[in-house]
């Protein structure tokens, strides 16, 4: 459910919390009870978790032209590029044998 910014002639402004549906229709205000009309407002990105906005910045740079990278990686880095390679077997390493 967002938060929108509602104004009230009396009170000034305050937010609230709506559905989507409710958005257009005004709000009560808390203070006096009156009808507050909803007032455009930027999106509260400084409440967004940093990784989803760091994600979100990552996403919009690299939108008009794809990060360029190369296909060497680290041994055992786990990645799906690593994972569809084919590997080499390894030799079979004997410590002990039993025998003759």
């Amino acid at each position: 459910m967002p938060r929108y910014t509602y104004s009230c002639d009396d009170c000034g402004p305050f937010d609230a919390w709506a559905t989507m549906s409710q958005a257009e229709e005004p709000a009560c205000c808390p203070a006096c009870s009156g009808a507050a009309r909803r007032e455009m407002a930027m999106p509260h990105v400084s409440t967004l978790n940093p990784r989803l906005r760091t994600a979100i910045a990552r996403t919009e740079k690299t939108s008009s032209e794809p990060k360029v990278v190369s296909r060497e990686h680290l041994a055992g880095c786990g990645c799906s590029l690593c994972a569809t390679r084919k590997k080499k077997p390894q030799p079979i390493e004997r410590r002990w044998s039993l025998g003759h």
